[in-house]
C-alpha cells in the first residue's frame, strides 16, 4: 500500500512539472532544447579548431615568406621595436571599488571594457 502511495505521489509530481513546463513543449520541448544546446556547442567547438588551424598555417605562410625574401634581419628589428614600446608603457590603472560588485555587475563591466577595446 505505502509503495502506491509513493508512486502516486511521484506521478503526481511529474504531471506538475509538465504542466509548470509546458510553454518549453514539456519534456521533449527541454529535451529537444538540450539537443540543439548540445549541437551548437558541437559546432563552435569546429569553429574553433578551424581557426586555429587557419592561423598555424598563416603564421607558417608568413614566416616562409619572411624567409625566402630574406627579410629575417627587418622582422628582428621590427619584433625589438614593438617590443621596446610595449616596455615603454604606463601600466593600466585599475580603479578601486568601494564595495563587492554583484556577478552580473561584474560581467557587464567586462562587456564594457571589451566593448571599448574592440572600437579602439
Amino acid at each position: 500500500m505505502a509503495n502506491v502511495q509513493r508512486l502516486t505521489e511521484r506521478v503526481k509530481k511529474m504531471e506538475t512539472w509538465i504542466k509548470e513546463n509546458e510553454l518549453t513543449g514539456g519534456p521533449q520541448g527541454v529535451l529537444d532544447t538540450f539537443v540543439v544546446l548540445v549541437n551548437e556547442t558541437k559546432a563552435s567547438t569546429n569553429m574553433r579548431v578551424q581557426v586555429v588551424q587557419q592561423m598555424e598555417n598563416l603564421k607558417r605562410l608568413a614566416f616562409e615568406f619572411i624567409e625566402q625574401h630574406e627579410l629575417t634581419e627587418e622582422w628582428n628589428e621590427f619584433l625589438q621595436e614593438k617590443e621596446n614600446a610595449v616596455q615603454e608603457q604606463p601600466a593600466e590603472e585599475v580603479p578601486q571599488q568601494e564595495e563587492a560588485e554583484s556577478g552580473e555587475e561584474a560581467d557587464e563591466a567586462s562587456k564594457e571594457k571589451e566593448t571599448e577595446e574592440i572600437k579602439d
